[in-house]
């Protein structure tokens, strides 16, 4: 495949990234400041479902460009086309399923009319734009290409190899300004190394518990961060508060993986009968 079809597909899962990334800005900065106490999509059930399409979205997203970039710089990585194509449209629908939400949470709850509403109305409908746009693009790069079958055997360690592109990508470009030994680490560097002293928890040979450490670790990480708007009124609450942050995390994590790791070519699907 010419380089320049390469960088085209390259660019366009760079705008599907940025989308994810000003999802996410916008599900996060609209919760809080003047929004606090007049966007109806921070409160339940809404609120919990662009919690997860932030993350999910963002979290796909940055796989996806890893892929995409890769496969910029090297043209056998074309069999991951197929996931590439999946990862936009699965960051493209959950945006747009996010937003949707939020469209309901303002019809069932309308906004008084004020300056602050205004500026939520205008972030929801250049959201929109945003997701339409990025739609049109994807349409057009990828409508007149011939797939292969998608990658047999892929693991979460090899998405994680993906990911590290993003480190080995820059550090190579600065190549000339850091130590040589250094940047040939990165370069060799990949998740076999990475938990070659801690087998069991290897996400080759045990994706299942990896996922299922990652979801605990995002639920603390959720934890912690409500907490710095304040801390619980007593420690029973604050107990349950990180009980359902870590439970909620753990479910979605290995839910997730479940339905969308084969999908995503993290885990080898299920045969066909």
């Amino acid at each position: 495949m010419e380089q320049h079809t390469r960088r085209r597909v390259h660019r366009t899962t760079a705008l599907l990234t940025f989308i994810a990334i000003v999802f996410w800005l916008f599900f996060q900065l609209n919760k809080g400041g003047p929004f606090r106490d007049i966007n109806p999509f921070a409160e339940d059930p809404y609120d919990a479902v662009g919690s997860f399409a932030s993350q999910g979205a963002l979290l796909v997203g940055l796989l996806t460009y890893a892929r995409a970039l890769r496969f910029c710089e090297d043209p056998s990585q074309v069999i991951k086309l197929r996931l590439i194509l999946r990862g936009n449209s699965l960051v493209l629908l959950t945006v747009l399923v996010a937003l949707l939400t939020d469209v309901v949470a303002v019809l069932l709850h309308p906004l008084s009319p004020s300056y602050w509403s205004g500026v939520l109305f205008t972030e929801l409908a250049l959201m929109f734009l945003l997701v339409l746009c990025a739609a049109i693009v994807l349409l057009s790069t990828f409508r007149r290409w011939h797939f292969g079958p998608s990658p047999r055997g892929l693991t979460l360690a090899d998405g994680i190899d993906d990911l590290w592109t993003l480190v080995r990508v820059p550090i190579t470009k600065a190549e000339a300004f850091l130590p040589r030994t250094f940047v040939d680490w990165v370069r060799s560097f990949d998740s076999d190394r990475a938990f070659a002293h801690i087998r069991w928890l290897h996400p080759r040979t045990h994706p299942w518990r990896f996922v299922g450490l990652l979801g605990v670790l995002a639920g603390f990480g959720l934890t912690l961060a409500e907490w710095r708007e304040g801390p619980p009124p007593s420690l029973a609450i604050g107990v349950l508060v990180a009980a359902i942050f870590v439970g909620g995390e753990l479910i979605a994590s290995l839910v997730g993986f479940a339905l969308l790791g084969g999908y995503l070519g993290l885990r080898e699907r299920a045969a066909r009968r």
